[in-house]
């Protein structure tokens, strides 16, 4: 299956991610491939995981992409997508019905007051409405926990849920913050800094959809850093009811 796919030149997933330099959520991309192998098959195409996906390009306001996908074994399916001859993206997805939840989330340790008092916007380059996280949770040596809220102006929201690919960006996000705080701490300040979502392996899906409007948790734990990237082992759940888990590879830009 190959199929176009144009962007437009602003507005919905560029809003806020980010500000005077907008560029578009890879979740975003993948769940874009996914709608357009959902219309070649002519029937629906439920996400169980992702076996892995490589974010090579940034993905501007304007680009025009081109989509190559290929069905495998297992109900696997290999895309690949180019902006002219560049290789932007390529991946595997696992389709068909969520995996069963297999317990609750993890427990984590109660915030320091003084973390959760530093405001989103120094820790944060991600604005409304493409900020999801929305508060700060708890914090263990290795990693840390936020809230997360799809809003219903959210551009990944429709008929009031989104993909539970959302939940792998509001983990992002949260790695981003984990990231800012520990910054804090050595005193180089908590100015954001932007990071892109280059990578994810092993992604395991517990539900197809997350509410909007719900409050979810999005814990990261550090797996590997060689800055400017690092690799975490990401989980988001609803009420301690897993939604997804994986690792995820982040890079911090300059």
């Amino acid at each position: 299956m190959k199929a176009t796919i144009v962007l437009p030149s602003g507005g919905g997933c560029f809003e806020g991610h980010f500000p005077g330099r907008p560029i578009l959520p890879a979740v975003a991309q993948l769940d874009l491939a996914l709608q357009a192998h959902t219309r070649a098959r002519q029937r629906p195409s439920s996400l169980r995981g992702i076996a892995f996906a490589r974010l090579r390009q940034l993905v501007l306001p304007g680009d025009r992409l081109e989509l190559a996908a290929r069905e495998l074994d297992g109900g696997r399916v290999r895309i690949d997508i180019h902006r002219g001859e560049a290789l932007v993206t390529n991946a595997e997805l696992i389709l068909g019905a969520p995996d069963a939840p297999p317990g609750a989330a993890t427990a984590r340790e109660p915030a320091d007051p003084a973390l959760s008092a530093a405001p989103l916007d120094a820790l944060l380059p991600h604005r409304p409405p493409m900020r999801l996280v929305t508060s700060l949770v708890g914090e263990t040596n290795d990693g840390l926990v936020c809230t997360a809220c799809v809003s219903r102006e959210c551009p990944l929201a429709e008929q009031g849920r989104a993909s539970a690919l959302a939940g792998i960006e509001a983990a992002a996000q949260t790695a981003a913050v984990w990231e800012a705080v520990r910054r804090w701490r050595e005193g180089a300040g908590a100015a954001p800094r932007i990071g892109y979502l280059v990578a994810l392996r092993d992604i395991a899906f517990f539900a197809e959809h997350i509410p909007v409007d719900v409050v979810m948790l999005t814990a990261v734990r550090l797996e590997a850093a060689a800055p400017p990237l690092t690799h975490y082992r990401i989980e988001a759940s609803i009420d301690g009811r897993p939604l997804l888990r994986g690792t995820i590879a982040t890079y911090l830009a300059d």
